[in-house]
């Protein structure tokens, strides 16, 4: 208990601290920034700083809508955070700026100081909440200890995305696990403490209070009765159901009397989503063009120098209803890549395996030119894609654009992933690239289509840069 009041009080200490600062900083930009570019500025009055400070409202509104968004009680991964965080940031200003207008203080009040406070802490609130819970983990006290039911595929997904967000303070004690061929063994680098049957003597041992029942083909009876244990012991506890690998976004719990159900939105299959989308994409590709053409122009002539050729390679892709397309790259590969690529392979047959796994050759592909091989490292090979997206048959985020020879690969997933357009990066490119089997490619796109939000598509958007700068499995 003591640890969860200290951690509480901890992250509303500082977010008050950080909503100051938005404040602060907001009001130097318009008293004193702001006159020097915008002659307008410069003929109205400085409200004093002392009327935020008095007006202790404003702190009150801010922390009662992250409190309603259970900013302080639930642990979110990152990614999750960010967008509560911005969400409740919004909703609060534009409270603040209603409540301005209604009760007429405009006088009190500067409203440019409001906005510049709201788009500043879209920045400061998750940088300042990664830092609060950093520390507050290597003090102890935002730590949790989870026990997991049942060791599968699903339960050790489970256990690499905890692991890949530390911010949650979560930490695997262990498995329980009912077969005996599994007790007592390591997972991943977690032991399997022992049989469910054990739950209650290995969770009041461990002092755990949080489960995590990962065990959904249990029969209906044994479940419930697992449920009611759980109960009982933890402080929190979560049931993953069998959907819970492949669908993740986009769902709405709804209940039919006393059925629990999932409400499974198509989200890509709505024409309102895909026009959303199609704006959004649009306009950031247009902004990225103007800048990219002295970018464009210094390639070409490095690829010219480089090696006898064309600037760029042109290539039979499969779009959207499976509609074949020219798709538009900087040519990174000689002229005579496929002949390169079969000498090749009949002379390394160890390299044919990592091929028909892979579809790419990693470390040492005959094809690709000295030149070619710096912008495959930093996707710059990708960037002519950009004008296929103006002319829409692609689009800045979604499946890999598959080859005429992958179609009878992608069988199992074909229907889905063809009702969308293939993205220059995807879900595909920030979890590995080349670095994955197929089989996990089609799997990845596949999820991207039923889980799409705009929200992924700014998150995959900002990955894609880490990606970019670390080359982490651009071949």
């Amino acid at each position: 208990m003591k640890k969860k009041i200290i951690s509480f009080l901890s992250l509303i200490v500082s977010d008050l601290i950080t909503l100051f600062t938005c404040f602060c900083i907001a009001y130097v930009i318009r008293t004193f920034l702001f006159p020097q570019i915008f002659y307008k500025f410069k003929t109205m009055n400085t409200l004093p700083f002392s009327n935020y400070l008095t007006n202790f409202y404003i702190a009150f509104i801010w922390i009662f809508i992250f409190a309603y968004e259970k900013l302080y009680t639930k642990r979110y991964y990152f990614w999750q955070e960010v967008y509560v965080l911005i969400k409740s940031a919004t909703i609060s200003s534009a409270l603040i700026m209603i409540m301005i207008f209604i009760t007429r203080k405009q006088v009190q009040f500067s409203r440019v100081v409001v906005l510049l406070a709201w788009f500043l802490s879209l920045f400061l609130f998750p940088l300042s909440r990664y830092f609060i819970k950093t520390l507050l983990i290597r003090l102890n006290y935002w730590k949790k200890q989870l026990i997991i039911l049942g060791v599968h595929e699903t339960s050790l997904m489970i256990l690499d995305s905890i692991r890949k967000n530390k911010s949650t303070g979560y930490e695997i004690l262990g498995f329980l696990d009912n077969d005996p061929q599994k007790i007592g063994k390591v997972f991943n680098g977690v032991k399997v403490l022992g049989p469910i049957s054990k739950l209650e003597r290995i969770a009041k041992d461990y002092k755990s209070k949080d489960i995590m029942i990962a065990t959904p083909h249990l029969p209906r009876k044994k479940l419930k009765e697992l449920l009611a244990t759980c109960e009982e012991l933890s402080e929190s506890m979560w049931l993953i159901p069998r959907s819970g690998d492949f669908i993740t976004e986009g769902v709405d719990v709804e209940v039919l009397g006393q059925v629990l159900t999932l409400s499974i939105k198509k989200n890509l299959a709505k024409p309102w989503n895909i026009l959303i989308k199609n704006i959004f994409e649009k306009v950031i590709t247009l902004i990225f063009l103007i800048f990219l053409i002295p970018v464009f122009l210094i390639i070409a002539i490095a690829i010219a120098i480089d090696s006898r050729g064309p600037i760029f390679y042109i290539q039979k892709r499969v779009g959207r209803y499976n509609k074949i397309f020219n798709f538009y790259k900087f040519r990174s590969m000689y002229h005579n890549s496929e002949k390169k690529l079969i000498e090749y392979l009949e002379e390394n047959p160890d390299k044919k395996e990592e091929w028909e796994k892979y579809k790419k050759l990693k470390n040492s592909d005959p094809r690709v030119t000295r030149f070619g091989k710096f912008l495959r490292r930093y996707s710059l090979d990708e960037l002519p894609q950009l004008l296929n997206v103006i002319t829409g048959k692609m689009s800045i985020v979604g499946p890999r654009p598959y080859l005429l020879k992958e179609l009878k690969d992608k069988e199992k997933f074909k229907n889905s992933i063809a009702k969308v357009k293939p993205g220059i990066t995807g879900l595909w490119q920030i979890s590995g690239r080349s670095d994955l089997p197929f089989e996990e490619r089609l799997a990845l796109d596949n999820y991207y289509i039923r889980n799409w939000s705009l929200w992924l598509d700014i998150v995959i958007l900002l990955k894609t840069l880490k990606v970019f700068f670390s080359s982490q499995g651009a071949y």
